[in-house]
């Protein structure tokens, strides 16, 4: 049993749809707009640090959810335990781009994390979890559909076969993206409602009216 519960979901598929937007960016910038190299070094560095972050707080955030389990049974499986690998996935493009690895090595490595993902959206599809299977289940396959395809993005890159499996996958994170910020706006007034009476073990803080 968790010391203390709380429901980050919300928050989590919030941050997902930003950040997935950012990655669609990146795609952009470098496999279709066709700036200069020099242009898309600096980006790239800069995007290096949020990446890191981003992948820092979701890591530790994800242990801490696979340690505890602080949702109800087989939630905690295909809602938390993603947003560690989501974490990893993070953290590898982010010292990629920090130290200019080869993209075509670092792809296989976030295809290799996106086959769960892809397997987790077809268990919420069939098993009905979540308020919204279908919408659940299109997030998690985009998001594994994208990383599988990497590989080929990276092995192509800039040419004009790689420019069109940079815009399917530029299609599939952004639709993704505006799922994950649905689902979470959404969310967030719903736990707002929700645990307005909820306390601690410890008790709460009495606020002045």
């Amino acid at each position: 049993m968790p010391v203390l519960f709380v429901d980050p979901l919300d928050l989590w598929l919030m941050l997902l749809g930003t950040s997935l937007l950012v990655v669609a960016y990146w795609i952009y910038l470098n496999y279709i707009s066709g700036r200069p190299e020099d242009y898309k070094r600096s980006v790239n560095r800069n995007l290096a640090f949020f990446f890191l972050l981003l992948g820092l707080y979701a890591f530790i955030t994800g242990l801490w959810a696979t340690f505890t389990w602080p949702l109800p049974g087989p939630y905690n499986l295909v809602l938390m335990d993603p947003w560690a690998l989501f974490g990893i996935a993070m953290l590898l493009l982010g010292v990629a781009l920090l130290f200019g690895f080869n993209p075509v090595g670092v792809s296989y490595g976030l295809a290799a994390l996106g086959f769960p993902i892809l397997v987790y959206g077809i268990a919420i599809y069939i098993k009905g979890l979540t308020r919204q299977p279908l919408l659940a289940a299109l997030l998690f396959v985009l998001i594994g559909l994208a990383a599988l395809g990497s590989p080929l993005l990276a092995y192509y890159g800039g040419n004009g076969r790689g420019r069109f499996i940079a815009y399917i996958a530029i299609a599939m994170l952004v639709i993704a993206a505006l799922i994950s910020l649905f689902i979470g706006v959404g969310a967030t007034f719903d736990h707002i409602g929700g645990w307005a009476k909820w306390t601690p073990w410890y008790g709460a803080v009495e606020v002045p009216g």
